[in-house]
């Protein structure tokens, strides 16, 4: 009888560690279905940015068109603002003669 209930912890020792095993398959499957997931969702919103940036780019090609002198306006005013805000007026180095 003895050897009975040594058989019988044995299995139970051999189940729990299969029942382990089996979770661990089953996270080990579950994180890679996130990993792809979130693999997809990364694709859909790349794909989202894309078309937007290459539907804005077309249309400021049309306007770009259609109003040049606008669009050359719109330039020289930017270039003036990112000037002054880069680099301005700077003063200049008092010289010392000796």
């Amino acid at each position: 009888m003895g050897n009975t209930a040594g058989a019988s912890a044995q299995a139970k020792n051999f189940a729990s560690q299969n029942h382990v095993s089996s979770d661990a398959e089953e996270i080990r499957d579950n994180i890679k279905d996130l990993g792809s997931s979130v693999g997809d969702m990364a694709t859909r919103q790349y794909e989202r940015a894309h078309d937007t940036v290459t539907d804005s780019l077309q249309e400021a090609g049309s306007a770009v068109r259609h109003n040049p002198l606008t669009a050359i306006g719109i330039g020289l005013g930017v270039g003036f603002l990112f000037g002054l805000l880069t680099g301005g007026r700077s003063t200049p180095t008092p010289r010392h003669f000796s």
